[in-house]
């Protein structure tokens, strides 16, 4: 009998491609978008959880009071804390510091720029990164030791053992002598620590710094617990140590702010870090991810879903019509509704296997540009687990049970001489498949509005206006620890007829530095400062609208100059041109700076944050480590291959890193640039399955309405207006999925947008425009089957009356 079942299944496969291409392309686009989504969900909340002592690790992040009111939440920290922590509190079991830098490898035949972790040996016995080659144990015990990943080893040593071999590591502007002790696995693509080259942690310039203070910050600490460690009670004792060791220094620095200052240490999981917001995940940690965008993936899923099966349902409904004669033949030659019932499970199981497999094709397909576009690697492996395998195949029965149950009741259940007849019809208005319509449309609309709002978003991010102008501004970095003037540069590339003019900074201009200022009644504490020269504001066009710009004479390097936010928060309301700023900075100690001029507010980090107070100092050229290099836009070859030249000339054994600036300001926002794609490509999935799913609406609503177009026609009814009388009942489906959406949308991407202080407004025409969108995609849709039908010959329509 099954198979009696299954080869007229088959035929009626065969028999009509047309549908089944459509049921079965539908249901396999909407499961291969919930497969891609799933792989990248997957990945997102199983990152770090491949640690075998996951449950025991956690980063040392802190809470500080700040002056002007709130708390700021960080998880940098330094080297002290993690420490004395590990000193006085039994629970810690193991400590590992991880610092990022940018070091010099010197070959044979060049000098190559490489990202290195400076760490503790522990890094093998706290986190579960198995070595191919060498002890764990004993890997970073020597200060000259060093260990590779298989790939840099594979690229220094190609296939030749690389353990014993020496490899000549810049310190500090000197190439030292570094020996392989260990290669390691590559890292899986769920980690947050993703590393090359592991160095001791020793050997970090920063160490010797900072070695006994609370209070600077520039690494990750990761602790590892002893098992059933109370985290709560661990972070109270943390709370004591400081307050013991720290406090006191604490208590003078909230004298001089006439507030009360506080820290507070507290325990992240590492398996919560890449999807927790709180605190900041950088330092060279791979960048984490917001987890709402997750949350937002994962209901576009499952609206996709949603429609996939309903087109699906449909269009298996709207068939089955067509087939009332062969039911009513079946019916009369004896057989019973169950075995019709199990007739139609089997063909909408036959098709939901073919629709599974061709999902599993087309994700393998996608997956590459998938990955191109979202940065990730993910792999078709990640979907063979148990969990997601039986979601898979509960998804397969309850496809089968309803797009192939709900027919069978429908068609087994009728008169089998109406149906001989030809006058079958299902009782009912049919309401059941235009809710299913109204509730795809719902979905599509909120797609679409969704995708119009964050399209808009993202350029308006890219292309608001920053207060300066970044275009054709190569950033060009100098060595730290070789310093070369900035003013051989500037004198080399004035020579040059394609770089129109050259300033320094002393830090990536989308980043800074931070010091506290004190002012004749207050400090501003942890405020941002570049260091320039007297080009920076000309070439970037700054506004000044007070004072002076600097002079390029040394003796204005005790001058600064603010911008409006310093001003406001200062809270001067006379000119302060003239006033003096008091600050310490590194090596050069306490010093006095004149305020000389006023600039302009312009955004000197990303728009996810707003503007800040800023102070601009002119010092000396030690402490100028970037080169912000107009060039001709109409000579960039040229322009760039000068200054790659004259690098070259000026720093020997060290390879010319730049950028563009605009560039590294779009980096900013490579987040959203991936979200963006992603939802796009979503939603288009989604309205594609919607329109496929009113084509199955019409294609029903016609088989039935057949012999009232019949009539129509044949008391005159013209074939536009057929065309309009029968397209009415599927625009007013859509008119009332819009109302319904239009108050969900307006609510959720207001809250999404909250999220940025720099926001488009939501304005009606979005929502007027994706609901114009949406009736005339649903016009394109029916207007082959409403055409069809007003263009039928009325007479072979009526035949049977």
């Amino acid at each position: 009998m099954l198979k009696n079942y299954l080869k007229t299944a088959w035929r009626n496969i065969v028999r009509h491609k047309t549908y089944a291409i459509i049921n079965v392309a539908g249901l396999s686009i909407g499961l291969a978008s919930v497969m891609l989504i799933v792989l990248f969900v997957r990945d997102e909340v199983s990152f770090d959880s491949f640690h075998a002592k996951a449950p025991q690790l956690y980063r040392l992040v802190h809470e500080d009071s700040k002056i002007e009111g709130g708390t700021s939440k960080s998880g940098i920290t330094g080297e002290t804390q993690v420490e004395r922590f590990k000193t006085t509190i039994p629970e810690f079991d193991a400590i590992c510091r991880l610092q990022n830098a940018g070091e010099l490898v010197k070959t044979e035949k060049e000098v190559i720029s490489e990202d290195v972790f400076y760490t503790d040996p522990s890094i093998f016995s706290m986190f579960s990164f198995p070595l191919k080659e060498g002890n764990a144990t004993t890997a970073l015990k020597s200060l000259n030791s060093v260990v590779l990943s298989e790939s840099i080893a594979k690229k220094y040593f190609g296939n030749a053992d690389a353990v014993g071999k020496v490899m000549r590591i810049s310190q500090k502007g000197i190439f030292e002598p570094f020996i392989v002790t260990a290669i390691t696995k590559e890292t899986p693509l769920n980690s947050s620590i993703q590393f090359k080259i592991l160095l001791p942690f020793e050997r970090n310039a920063e160490h010797s710094s900072s070695a006994d203070s609370w209070f600077y910050a520039y690494l990750n600490s990761f602790v590892l617990l002893r098992p059933g460690a109370n985290v709560k009670a661990v972070e109270n004792k943390m709370a004591r140590v400081f307050n013991h060791e720290a406090g006191g220094l604490l208590a003078q620095y909230s004298k001089r702010a006439k507030k009360n200052l506080s820290v507070t240490y507290r325990l992240q999981p590492f398996t919560t870090m890449h999807l927790d917001k709180s605190y900041d995940v950088t330092n060279g940690l791979v960048e984490g991810s917001r987890p709402e965008l997750s949350y937002i993936l994962g209901g576009i899923a499952l609206f996709i879903l949603i429609i996939a099966c309903i087109n699906f349902i449909n269009l298996t409904l709207s068939r089955s019509l067509r087939r009332s004669k062969e039911i009513g033949v079946r019916k009369v030659t004896g057989s019973s509704r169950t075995q019709l019932i199990w007739q139609f499970m089997g063909e909408s199981q036959l098709l939901t296997l073919l629709a599974f497999v061709v999902a599993v094709l087309l994700t393998i397909i996608a997956l590459p540009y998938f990955n191109d576009f979202s940065s990730k690697h993910l792999q078709l492996s990640y979907l063979l687990n148990w969990q997601n395998l039986l979601c898979f195949v509960l998804l397969m029965l309850v496809n089968v049970l309803l797009s192939g149950l709900y027919p069978a009741l429908v068609l087994s259940g009728f008169n089998p001489v109406a149906a001989l007849s030809g006058k079958f019809r299902i009782s009912g208005k049919g309401y059941l498949s235009k809710s299913l319509v109204v509730l795809q449309f719902c979905i599509a609309l909120l797609l679409i509005v969704g995708t119009i709002v964050f399209q808009k978003q993202f350029y308006y991010l890219i292309h608001k206006d920053l207060g300066y102008k970044a275009d054709n501004v190569v950033d060009i970095t100098l060595p730290y620890d070789k310093p070369v003037a900035p003013n051989l540069f500037k004198n080399a590339f004035a020579q040059s007829p394609y770089i129109l003019q050259t300033a320094a900074v002393s830090i990536p201009f989308t980043g800074w530095n931070s010091a506290t200022f004190t002012l004749d009644n207050q400090e501003l504490y942890n405020e941002p400062y570049f260091i320039t020269d007297e080009n920076f504001i000309p070439e970037l066009k700054i506004g000044v609208l007070k004072g002076r710009n600097f002079y390029s004479s040394a003796a204005d390097s005790n001058s600064c100059i603010v911008n409006e936010a310093f001003v406001k928060k200062a809270g001067w309301t006379d000119n302060p041109i003239g006033k003096t700023v008091k600050w310490e900075i590194g090596e050069e100690g306490k010093s006095a700076m004149t305020i000389v001029g006023i600039c302009k507010d312009f955004n000197f980090s990303s728009l996810h944050s707003t503007i800040q107070p800023l102070l601009l100092n002119k010092s000396s050229q030690k402490r100028l480590h970037h080169l912000l290099v107009k060039i001709d836009p109409a000579k960039k070859p040229e322009a760039l291959q000068y200054i790659q030249t004259i690098y070259s000339k000026l720093v020997t054994d060290y390879p010319c890193n730049y950028d563009f600036l605009e560039s590294r300001l779009a980096q900013q926002y490579n987040n959203e640039q991936h979200w963006k794609q992603i939802i796009t490509t979503a939603s288009i999935m989604a309205i594609l399955i919607s329109c496929m799913g009113l084509f199955g609406l019409a294609t029903l609503s016609m088989e039935q309405r057949v012999k009232e177009i019949g009539i129509r026609k044949v008391l005159g009814a013209s074939t536009a207006n057929l065309s309009a009388l029968l397209s009415k009942d599927f625009l007013l489906l859509v008119a009332i999925a819009f109302t319904i959406a239009t108050p969900l949308a307006w609510w959720g991407l207001h809250e999404f947008l909250n999220n940025y202080p720099y926001r488009i407004q939501l304005n009606l025409w979005i929502f007027a425009g994706a609901g114009l969108l949406t009736a005339l995609l649903a016009m394109a849709t029916i207007s082959f089957q409403t055409i069809k039908a007003a263009l039928a010959n009325p007479v072979a329509n009526l035949r049977s009356e």
